[in-house]
């Protein structure tokens, strides 16, 4: 293995803030921040020339980032990357992926964190024949809680996951580095522990902000009379009974389809879909006050202290915020590519069909039609229909 490891993080949010500071602090990685946004970019460039990017944990020991370099050219930011770190919304990864694509190395390892739902698909599309030979490693989540208190300058991990599963694609003896996923484990520190097996559709379908934040807001605002409350409510803190229940049922969906597509062929390993309340213990159980079910377990987990829905201020009063990420990222990079699976698989899922068919009518998308995923906007996400994949297309991945 080579002296030192260069890393390339994509993005200029949270996690790529944490990710910056983590991996740096190493001492033995040449850590470079990519953005497409020339503005962002410069701005934080500018900051990190006076100044060193600090990252503060719940135990207040604070880390702070070494020799860190911002670009937005994607030639300089690719060049000699051992790791190409993907830290920005799903939306936004088949650009970084495309602007990057001429410049990677070859043995260079892409990695999703998270990838969110069908992250392998975009890489596909982006790296044409390449693809199969690339090694790509997709995430279920971030390691951490993160947000950014001062951009570029501060940020603060309010939780760390125990344990992060990922699925690799591609052979990693090729990789520019000896054992990728070993590396990547001591660059991200001891915890969380990196479990990194099975089929890369594994995480897809694992990927768990695609069926807790839709079904979450269909829960609260499902039956919503458009007058607004005092305060924002509690996001995780919040879950009700009826909520829990709904989330439960579509966990129930996701691990039938993973169970049906195994029965149909054998060699796939998907063993890695478990339902959401292991997840949930399996991650933060440390976090977690009460470990009775599935909403006991929400309600007192310490990492989700304070978080609150996405509103929007109108005068004295909040309405929700149908506009944010828990819905325009998690239903088309998340929610849709998980429920395209599910009908190529032939498995029925009512429940998810319920949360789907009121989250587009709230964001103005149109992506179910019927029982199936036919609408306008099915080709503006990540589903396997949106490519033209069938389910031997994608489990050849």
């Amino acid at each position: 293995m080579q002296d030192r490891i260069r890393v390339l993080v994509c993005g200029t949010g949270s996690a790529a803030h944490v990710l910056g500071a983590v991996i740096s602090a190493q001492g033995d990685a040449d850590v470079s921040v990519m953005s497409v946004n020339v503005v962002r970019a410069n701005a934080w460039a500018e900051i990190a020339g006076a100044a060193r990017l600090t990252v503060t944990g719940r135990d207040e020991v604070p880390i702070e980032a070494t020799g860190l370099s911002i670009t937005s050219d994607p030639e300089a930011a690719a060049r000699d990357a051992d790791f190409v770190i993907i830290s920005v919304p799903a939306f936004l990864h088949l650009q970084y992926l495309t602007v990057l694509a001429p410049y990677l190395p070859e043995g260079c390892v892409i990695v999703g964190l998270p990838g969110q739902n069908g992250f392998e698909f975009d890489v596909r599309k982006a790296l044409g024949d390449r693809f199969d030979s690339t090694i790509v490693i997709n995430f279920e989540s971030l390691p951490w809680i993160c947000r950014t208190d001062e951009f570029g300058r501060s940020a603060r991990i309010h939780g760390t996951k125990s344990r992060l599963v990922g699925a690799m694609h591609g052979d990693p003896s090729r990789a520019r580095v000896a054992d990728p996923a070993a590396v990547l484990q001591r660059l991200l520190g001891d915890t969380p522990q990196l479990v990194i097996n099975g089929h890369p559709l594994g995480i897809t379908l694992r990927a768990p902000n695609a069926y807790s934040h839709p079904p979450i807001m269909f829960g609260r605002w499902k039956d919503w009379d458009g007058v607004g409350l005092d305060a924002p409510p509690l996001f995780y803190h919040g879950v009700d009974e009826e909520t829990a229940a709904l989330l439960e049922e579509i966990s129930d969906e996701v691990v039938a389809t993973s169970r049906s597509i195994m029965r149909g062929h054998p060699g796939v390993d998907l063993s890695q879909v478990i339902p959401m309340y292991e997840w949930d213990i399996g991650c933060y159980g440390a976090d977690i006050a009460d470990k009775t079910n599935l909403m006991t377990a929400l309600r007192t987990n310490s990492g989700y202290e304070g978080m609150t829905h996405p509103m929007i201020r109108r005068g004295n009063e909040y309405v929700p915020d149908f506009s944010h990420r828990f819905l325009t990222e998690d239903v088309p990079f998340g929610l849709v590519v998980i429920r395209g699976i599910a009908e190529l698989a032939g498995v029925p899922t009512p429940q998810m069909d319920r949360v789907l068919c009121w989250s587009q009518h709230a964001m103005g998308r149109e992506y179910l039609l019927g029982k199936e995923l036919r609408g306008r906007d099915v080709a503006f996400t990540r589903a396997p229909q949106r490519y033209g994949y069938s389910l031997d297309d994608i489990l050849v991945a």
